[in-house]
């Protein structure tokens, strides 16, 4: 039996991951695009200043680099990489820092000027139960997974990259999500599968257009009427395969030649 359309919609509401007021890229309820313009919307996690409960471990981050080893297909040649998010457009990422935290373990992580960073597995602080930290106060970042395959153009998103990302989204999330939050959505058919489940994504900035291109097939998407930045990616319709491209025409670049 397929969970009611109120089940759904209490599910994809209540999946805003650690911050109740993000706008997040996964389910149709929550949005990310609400943090900066330049980071393009995806399933974020709080980063924090000091060691709390509600901070995603160390060990269940590593969940996200098992899910991007298990579905490498969707994104074979991209590289894994984190991006940091400043919900405070006032706060820069250039003194921003990183370390795996715990009572034996504090080793840094280096952040580049664009608020990326790579995680690499180091058993001795899984085993320590550690936690990935910031020097920022609580609720001022956020990350996202950042993938993208080499000589994608800088206007366009690949499908299979969008894929890939919620794939890491849902593996570091899904044991933070109440029995009934987590079953209802894998009833649904999965975060990342469900035709159920509409997931929102940003383009960097407005837009006037964003368009499916396969081949020679083209379908245009909706732009939310709210936020021009945001529309919703077929990532469960197997129609569209991984390399189709989501392709971007900015309200600002003027209508297309």
């Amino acid at each position: 039996m397929k969970p009611s359309l109120s089940l759904l919609a209490l599910s994809l509401a209540a999946i805003a991951l650690d911050s109740a007021a993000q706008e997040a890229a996964v389910p149709a309820a929550p949005r990310t695009t609400d943090a900066a313009d330049a980071a393009e919307a995806a399933p974020v996690v709080e980063v924090s200043s000091v060691k709390n409960p509600q901070l995603k471990p160390y060990r269940q981050m590593l969940k996200g680099l098992d899910a991007y080893a298990a579905h490498r297909a969707l994104a074979p040649a991209a590289p894994l990489r984190f991006t940091l998010v400043a919900d405070d457009s006032k706060l820069s990422l250039d003194n921003v820092a990183l370390r795996i935290a715990g009572d034996n373990t504090s080793i840094p992580i280096p952040v580049a000027k664009d608020g990326s960073f790579v995680l690499d597995k180091i058993q001795s602080a899984a085993d320590d139960n550690a936690d990935i930290v910031s020097n920022k106060k609580k609720g001022l970042l956020h990350w996202h997974a950042d993938i993208h395959t080499p000589d994608v153009p800088a206007d366009a998103r690949r499908l299979g990259d969008l894929r890939l990302e919620c794939e890491i989204s849902w593996a570091v999330t899904k044991d933070d999500m109440s029995f009934f939050i987590r079953n209802g959505i894998m009833l649904a058919g999965g975060l990342c599968h469900s035709s159920h489940i509409m997931l929102h994504y940003g383009a960097p900035r407005a837009l006037a257009a964003v368009t499916l291109v396969s081949g020679a097939r083209r379908e245009a998407l909706t732009i939310d009427k709210k936020d021009r930045r945001v529309f919703m990616p077929p990532l469960s319709d197997a129609s569209w395969n991984d390399e189709t491209l989501i392709e971007y025409q900015f309200a600002d670049a003027g209508p297309a030649s």
